[in-house]
């Protein structure tokens, strides 16, 4: 059962938790707040670092710049939560429910997101460096301006999302569900997309400089001006693919098992 929490009693914790940041947890406490039902809660700067707020709820809760690096937030519901701002540095968000969230800006970097459910989130300009999202579900979210350099996207369905001028570089999207999402002016260069699903996805202007295109599925997929140099496109499939031309494989690593057409 979820447990409902007065406000005296929450300020009682947010005082006893900031307590114990500031004394290095010599002294008062830290923030236990797992399964606390904390829906719409106005919590807009709170210092929540490393407060344990498992399968907490947070739906619609207002947490606009406060701070949860290193929290733990497992299986924590936060639909429609405004986390925007916010730092998630190094918090574990693993199972949680972020359909709908306002995540913009927010720092995630090295934050522990598998599997998590975002879609329709708004991520852009967030901070997603070295995070890992294996196998979320990112459907329909916005990643715009978004900076993804070495984070974990191995399974994550993509599909149907906003990630134009995203910066993946060295990102790991091995095996990911890509289809239908917008990539335009993102940066994939020297990324793990083998076997990705890229049908009918827009990478115009993409840089794949370096980037792993094994296996990857490609078909009718818009690379106009898209960058290739030294891309491994081994067993591609890049058939109906748009800008994409028997030229190109003057500048990639491809084989017998490249498919350039029918």
């Amino acid at each position: 059962m979820p447990i409902t929490l007065s406000p005296a009693q929450m300020r009682e914790i947010l005082a006893r938790h900031q307590a114990w940041i500031a004394s290095n947890g010599t002294e008062g406490a830290r923030a236990d707040l797992v399964g606390a039902n904390l829906n719409r809660a106005e919590l807009q700067n709170a210092a929540l670092q490393h407060a344990d707020m498992r399968e907490a709820i947070l739906s619609g809760a207002q947490l606009r710049g406060a701070n949860l690096s290193g929290a733990n937030l497992q299986r924590a519901r936060l639909l429609q939560a405004n986390l925007r701002d916010a730092n998630l540095e190094g918090a574990d968000l693993s199972g949680a429910f972020l359909q709908n969230a306002i995540l913009t800006r927010a720092n995630m970097k090295g934050a522990q997101v598998s599997p998590a459910d975002l879609e329709l989130a708004d991520l852009s300009g967030a901070n997603m460096e070295d995070a890992n999202f294996e196998e979320a579900k990112l459907v329909g979210c916005n990643l715009r301006d978004a900076r993804c350099k070495n984070a974990n996207f191995y399974k994550a369905n993509l599909s149907e999302a906003i990630l134009v001028k995203v910066d993946f570089e060295n990102a790991t999207l091995r095996t990911a569900d890509i289809r239908k999402s917008d990539l335009t002016d993102t940066n994939l260069r020297g990324a793990n997309l083998q076997s990705a699903r890229l049908q009918e996805a827009d990478l115009v202007k993409v840089d794949l400089r370096q980037a792993n295109l094994q296996r990857a599925r490609m078909q009718k997929t818009d690379l106009f001006k898209a960058q290739f140099d030294n891309a491994d496109m081994r067993g591609t499939d890049v058939r109906d693919a748009i800008g994409f031309s028997q030229k190109h494989l003057d500048v990639v690593r491809w084989d017998e098992k490249t498919k350039l057409r029918d």
